[in-house]
């Protein structure tokens, strides 16, 4: 099967449904693909969604910073600003509030 990997999520009980529509395109696509890995469509397909998804949540989970502005969150780490009085009277109001709030 080349290097085709099924998805580790295909262990689980496949009880849930997602219909979509398509083109012929996109069909004979999917068939060649899946016939070429000698897969099953759907076997296929449950690969390429997980994925597609694993790949998206990784990129938007994470901040690049580039050198500059990774220099800079640093300094402003390292100096902070001084509170202001309404941030003064937030933390108070939030420790009034709060039993466990050390």
């Amino acid at each position: 099967m080349l290097d085709f990997q099924a998805s580790p999520l295909d262990d689980e009980k496949q009880s849930r449904t997602t219909q979509i529509r398509h083109g012929d395109g996109l069909f004979d696509l999917i068939e060649q693909a899946a016939t070429s890995l000698a897969v099953d469509k759907s076997v296929f397909l449950r690969a390429a969604i997980a994925k597609e998804a694993e790949r998206v949540l990784e990129t938007r989970s994470r901040h690049v910073l580039t050198p500059e502005d990774a220099a800079q969150f640093a300094a402003a780490l390292d100096a902070p600003p001084e509170p202001t009085p309404r941030a003064i009277a937030a933390a108070k109001a939030y420790k009034d509030r709060v039993v466990h709030a050390d």
